[in-house]
């Protein structure tokens, strides 16, 4: 089973040339227009465009035939934003829960009651994607949304594609790619409140079946403050090149590489509020190349991620500045190679594929022990998924199943006292779903899948003794798993698109850690369940276009409430729900716009949410943070052809607020710009 991927890339030449698109990147970028030129004539084909996403079946499809529910943030959305990252891009769409830190850290993202882990990407539950590949992270921070096409999030399990932690969702971040013939591009520059600047451009284009696309910016902000005073020690430098190359041949083949470089230096590192640290800081960096073969129905795809962070410490002493401050390096490498091909039969197909992922994580420390030991493992999986089209192709019906094989190992690491430990372990998941299409643009859903996280290698294979205190892994220690149930419905037809869905999930075998006093050691155990219970809503009207007004006015929601989210004692101090998990979520907001001008006004909302206090004394209580609202209004105007002139306000209130207790983000802040197009 370890390279089932092997066998796949036969099968090929068997298949009938035709039926399916299977690209990573969706073909209608072909066909729409620029959005710095897009007229409100437009919008319509582009809602329809929208809907068309690969994440969800690993091929090219709309929303409207897929049981899962997906939502997309679509390039128009990027474009209209004043977020500066992925992660404040999914904060601003509402899409679950993003708690956020100040400067380049973007921390959990939750979906559905789970979330990704702030450390390590083997421990999280939802599923990071740079397209389609494993981004080797879980700080969107590292992505910047100037060189986002679109984001896709498929939520509810995912593990029967994508393997492991897709337990809450799935996020795919899909970058851009040249799609208009000639050469084409963009310079520009923007600043604005606390010492903010950003300046860069990119040029794309296509010519002779060759596309291309390059982009660069530098940026940096000073400290900011807060409505309630100074936060000192959160300023930051960053600088990003994102750059593709694609050649299509024999009219259906494809081959394309990539390559993605942000970094961060001199970052700020004020700690809480309640600890403030006004001179420790970090460096940051993500480098990722993939490449990439299509043709009409086989997709192969190869990846290499190499995410770095330093950590400098003065450990209280005063003596900040890389000779005098303690390191902590984590150095987290990634590779992979995928394979899939669709077979048709008839009106129906079946997808087949295979994939084999590595994922190292090397620490070192300047003095002193690291926090925990060098591990590495190899995940090799074989999946397949139908989907048999009735009733004219109104009625979908899809099943799908998954084999893992995972092998896992805690390597010798410097100044650390350990046992280099192997062990493995396998997983088996399935789904199924129906989708019912009433008509062209209204479809009824329905789905029941299984998801898990196999446990990483330091949770199944630990062997180490830091600062007196041993850890040992456990052999015997079964995957997370989960099982969802969700149904619903979606519509998506001239003006109006929107989704209404219900789910229900049971998580079992949460992976803690324990102090074993017959071992003299920490370890790990399978123990704790949940009951995540909810509804999600989306609607976008355009009541001007649909008016037969020239103007586009699309007031829109996006909202999660959850009625059950339970893994706690009744008895404890949340009531029995899960910590770190908001009641409710949305977005909320109206966009408008015309061919020579747009704005957006959008009100994001966060509920109840049940923390551990550590601002207070041990041991730390669990308290009800409370919810938080903000307000963001961005506007854009095009007097000459060629230039755009922007101008956000951020917090527009001017309102404290926290994702992370102890953590207070900016207060108002503006921020202008001018782009010259060409």
């Amino acid at each position: 089973m370890k390279h089932p991927f092997v066998i796949l890339s036969l099968c090929n030449a068997l298949v009938m040339p035709h039926i399916i698109d299977s690209t990573a990147h969706a073909d209608q970028n072909e066909t729409t227009a620029q959005p710095d030129q897009q007229s409100t004539e437009t919008k319509s084909a582009d809602t329809t465009l929208d809907r068309m996403v690969v994440t969800a079946t690993r091929i090219q499809e709309s929303t409207l035939d897929i049981p899962a529910s997906v939502q997309v943030i679509t390039q128009e959305e990027i474009r209209t934003s004043s977020a500066r990252d992925a992660g404040e891009l999914m904060a601003e769409a509402g899409i679950g829960h993003v708690h956020k830190y100040n400067g380049a850290q973007t921390g959990n993202v939750e979906i559905r009651g789970l979330s990704t882990d702030l450390f390590t990407e083997s421990s999280s539950r939802v599923l990071l994607l740079v397209n389609g590949n494993r981004a080797g992270t879980t700080n969107m921070a590292k992505i910047p949304a100037s060189e986002i096409e679109r984001i896709e999030i498929v939520k509810g399990p995912g593990s029967v594609l994508y393997g492991s932690q897709a337990m809450g969702g799935v996020i795919n971040i899909i970058t851009k790619r040249g799609t208009e013939e000639g050469v084409h591009g963009s310079i520009g520059a923007e600043g604005g409140s606390w010492g903010y600047w950003k300046s860069g451009g990119d040029i794309h284009g296509k010519k002779y079946g060759i596309d291309y696309f390059i982009s660069g910016a530098a940026s940096a902000s000073d400290d900011y403050r807060t409505p309630k005073g100074s936060y000192d020690n959160n300023a930051y430098e960053s600088e990003e090149l994102s750059t593709r190359l694609g050649y299509s041949f024999l009219n259906d083949h494809r081959v394309s590489v990539g390559f993605q470089r942000w970094v961060g230096r001199d970052l700020g590192s004020p700690g809480a509020v309640y600890a403030k640290d006004p001179d420790d800081y970090s460096k940051k960096a993500r480098n990722s190349f993939d490449f990439e073969y299509t043709n009409k129905t086989a997709t192969l795809k190869y990846y290499i991620n190499n995410n770095k962070d330093d950590s400098y410490s003065t450990g209280g002493m005063g003596m900040p500045g890389p000779g005098n401050a303690d390191r902590f390096t984590s150095n987290n490498r990634s590779q992979g190679v995928s394979i899939q091909n669709v077979f048709p039969i008839g009106v129906h197909r079946i997808i087949i594929g295979g994939q084999w992922d590595r994922n190292s994580v090397d620490t070192s420390s300047s003095s002193g022990a690291p926090y925990y030991p060098d591990s590495r493992y190899d995940n090799y999986a074989a999946f397949a998924e139908g989907r048999l089209s009735l009733l004219k192709e109104k009625l979908l019906l899809t099943a799908g199943v998954r084999y893992d094989y995972f092998d896992n190992n805690t390597l010798s690491t410097k100044g650390l006292t350990s046992t280099p430990v192997s062990r493995s372990m396998d997983h088996v998941t399935g789904r199924g779903g129906i989708v019912y299409k009433i008509t062209d643009g209204l479809s009824l859903k329905a789905a029941i899948g299984t998801a898990f996280r196999a446990p990483s290698p330091r949770e199944l294979a630990s062997d180490y003794t830091l600062y007196g205190y041993r850890t040992l892994g456990n052999r015997d220690l079964g995957p997370e798993k989960s099982t969802t149930y969700e149904g619903g419905v979606e519509y998506a037809k001239d003006h109006l698109k929107g989704g209404f869905t219900f789910f229900h999930t049971s998580f079992s075998h949460k992976i803690a850690s324990y102090y074993d006093s017959a071992l003299g050691a920490t370890s790990y155990k399978n123990l704790s369940s949940a009951t995540i219970q909810g509804i999600e809503m989306n609607a976008a009207y355009d009541v001007g276009l649909a008016a037969g007004l020239d103007i586009s006015v699309q007031p829109f929601a996006n909202v999660t409430y959850k009625t059950r989210y339970d893994g706690e004692s009744k008895d404890s101090a949340s009531h029995g729900h899960l910590l770190n998990v908001p009641e409710w979520t949305g977005a909320f907001g109206v966009k408008a716009g015309q061919e020579k001008w747009d704005a957006k006004l959008i009100i994001n909302y966060s509920g109840n949410e049940y923390i551990t206090d550590y601002s207070a004394s041990y041991p730390y209580p669990v308290v009800n943070k409370g919810g938080f609202m903000t307000m963001d209004i961005k506007g854009a105007i095009r007097p000459l052809k060629n230039l755009e002139l922007t101008l956000a306000v951020e917090n527009l209130l001017d309102r404290y607020y926290e994702y992370i207790n102890g953590y207070p983000m900016r207060g108002r802040t503006f921020v202008g710009g001018a782009r010259w197009i060409f």
